[in-house]
């Protein structure tokens, strides 16, 4: 869906999720350009995801390299921070180091070898998605474009964090597929606008966890693009965001799990709704 019509915003697909938690931090962010020092949990992610794509790129290729060699390169990205980062009492940099390494790993060998990836972080420079109030440009990058038995193709994400994986009813585990739909729908449309091919399998979180014993799982989200472009009977979550951002209208979020001077750069100076 591309259009020549200036857009009312572009919005890079990561930042989606925070849009629909609190659109005011969204808005300090995204258009005001604030910016917060990027947390260690975040950073760490980066590294992981530098070093699992290097090893299925490397596949995709044609070519091998060793589990040893995507460790390397999640590490050099871990050691090699293009901004600034805000490490904590909850995560050291010695901590990180060693999730990289664990997680790196695991994934190699027990995730990767169960996937068939046609495309490797596969970018999207500018998908025009047009609505009643008008154009929102999307832009950003899928992670994995993956090849089921069945012949169909959908979009993967690799999530790092403390809570990525959970126990089914059947004592095993998988990936937490809970609040990623949002931003998981707006890389299937932007891998079909890529990509030139229909995205017909379900989306999927492949979720590391940065617990001791680092578990690592998958979990799949049936539709994830109704929710985003509606089905007749209610608008979707991009028809309600070009609403916002025609209107200028932000509401903030007092009750955001991410309301905080550590993760909001609003909430010191320009903030008046939180406690």
């Amino acid at each position: 869906m591309e259009s020549t019509t200036q857009p009312l915003a572009v919005v890079r697909a990561s930042s989606w999720p925070t849009l629909f938690d609190c659109s005011y931090k969204w808005y300090w962010q995204n258009i005001m350009g604030l910016r917060s020092p990027s947390g260690g949990a975040a950073h760490l992610g980066t590294a992981v995801h530098a070093g699992t794509a290097v090893y299925d790129q490397a596949i995709l290729d044609g070519k091998f390299i060793s589990v040893g060699e995507a460790v390397d390169a999640a590490r050099e990205s871990l050691q090699s921070p293009e901004d600034e980062v805000a490490w904590d009492e909850n995560l050291s940099p010695s901590d990180a180091d060693s999730f990289a390494v664990k997680l790196t790993t695991k994934y190699c060998l027990d995730i990767a070898p169960t996937r068939t990836y046609t495309a490797v972080e596969l970018k999207c420079t500018a998908l025009d998605i047009g609505t009643a109030h008008g154009v929102v440009r999307v832009t950003g990058t899928t992670d994995r474009i993956r090849l089921t038995e069945d012949g169909r193709k959908g979009a993967s994400d690799l999530k790092t964090g403390g809570r990525a994986t959970e126990k089914t009813e059947a004592g095993t585990r998988r990936a937490v597929t809970k609040g990623h739909h949002i931003q998981l729908g707006i890389y299937t449309l932007m891998a079909e606008q890529a990509s030139g091919e229909r995205m017909e399998a379900p989306a999927e979180i492949i979720g590391l966890q940065t617990t001791k014993d680092t578990p690592c799982a998958t979990g799949e989200l049936a539709d994830v693009k109704t929710p985003l472009l509606g089905d007749g009977k209610f608008p979707g979550l991009i028809e309600i965001a070009a609403g916002m951002l025609k209107s200028g209208v932000f509401p903030p979020n007092p009750k955001s799990n991410l309301c905080s001077r550590k993760f909001c750069p609003a909430y010191a100076a320009h903030c008046k709704y939180h406690d």
